[in-house]
């Protein structure tokens, strides 16, 4: 499940996704779309590990979960993704992007791992937001997501067309307008600090839900404590650097700045060789949170121009900066190391 490797933390981040379908669709057990981010959950990461089987894949990294996390992904994306065409009534549009997107994503995530790997680097979750782009590329010109129908998808790409890439945003140093929200200090409550703080960590899984999260989090301390506690020191860090930079409110309520930097976290934490040398590691950590931060802010612009989602880009592009970075730092010690000793 994104970095974790252990069975119960696992179930719950499942048992969330159920929880958040619920949350979504104010808790009506009736409803199908609060049943359907778990069913396609599970259909997505099973049917991405069979065809992981078919294909040969290392028996190992399949049962470590290694071919279905970025599936699981697209399944929950496959919900998220195609509201516009739900309420345009192409039901089928949510199945074709689990189906297709589930069994497509095992070869190009074995492509994208071959590519990365001659630069000693994890694909992440780049096959994710691959198919991602794919799909939404392929809904401009088919009805498939009904993108069409979607006003800010829509406008993004027609004032792209017409003006080319423009910002609009203040300086560097614009003053965040709470009133933006509908809210104002006097008129903040646990559960807009909630959205704020602790949502991103169920956006990792491409669904919204406070209590969803909160499972989320249990399942993060059961796998490992210090891990939670720097999740959340990660989700703290995003949130001040969105204040500081006068980032969009609407974006920050719906917690779409923290995710990535919890999954910046996680790539550490598994792939960072530096964890013995607590100087280097921390950082590399705030380091990475920084890169996280501001590869966010400008991600959204560019993308958005297009009508791509950012996804999970910042997480990935600033993950492959880390480790590279990290490795620089570790060439230049060893030969500090050897002259020293010559």
């Amino acid at each position: 499940m994104v970095f974790i490797e252990n069975v119960i933390a696992g179930f719950l981040i499942f048992i969330s996704f159920f929880i958040a379908g619920l949350e979504m669709n104010g808790w009506d057990f009736g409803n199908w779309y609060s049943w359907r981010i778990m069913v396609f959950a599970f259909i997505g990461v099973n049917l991405a590990n069979l065809v992981a089987y078919l294909m040969g894949a290392d028996r190992d990294a399949i049962t470590s979960g290694l071919f279905g996390f970025c599936p699981n992904l697209i399944a929950i994306g496959s919900c998220t993704f195609t509201a516009s065409a739900d309420a345009a009534g192409n039901w089928w549009s949510a199945w074709i992007m689990l189906v297709v997107g589930c069994i497509l994503c095992v070869p190009l995530q074995m492509f994208i791992n071959r590519f990365t790997n001659h630069f000693g680097l994890p694909g992440f979750t780049f096959p994710f937001i691959v198919m991602v782009w794919f799909f939404t590329a392929i809904s401009f010109q088919t009805d498939l997501l009904a993108v069409g129908n979607d006003p800010v998808l829509r406008t993004g790409m027609n004032t792209f067309l017409e003006n080319g890439l423009t910002g609009n945003g203040g300086s560097w140093m614009t003053g965040f307008d709470w009133n933006s929200m509908g809210w104002d200090w006097g008129s903040m409550t646990s559960s807009h600090w909630g959205l704020f703080a602790i949502n991103a960590f169920e956006e990792i899984y491409v669904a919204d839900g406070f209590i969803a999260s909160l499972i989320v989090i249990a399942a993060y301390f059961w796998y490992k404590w210090d891990f939670a506690l720097k999740a959340l020191l990660a989700t703290g860090f995003a949130i001040g650097m969105g204040l500081l930079f006068g980032a969009d409110m609407g974006q920050m309520g719906l917690a779409l700045y923290g995710y990535s930097s919890i999954l910046t976290v996680g790539a550490l934490d598994t792939f960072c060789k530096s964890r013995i040398n607590s100087g280097r590691y921390w950082f590399l950590f705030f380091l990475g949170l920084v890169m996280t931060s501001l590869i966010n802010f400008g991600a959204q612009t560019i993308l958005g121009a297009f009508g791509f989602p950012s996804c999970t880009i910042a997480f990935v592009l600033a993950g492959w900066f880390i480790l590279i970075v990290e490795r620089v730092m570790i060439e230049q010690a060893e030969k500090k190391a050897l002259n020293k000793n010559a």
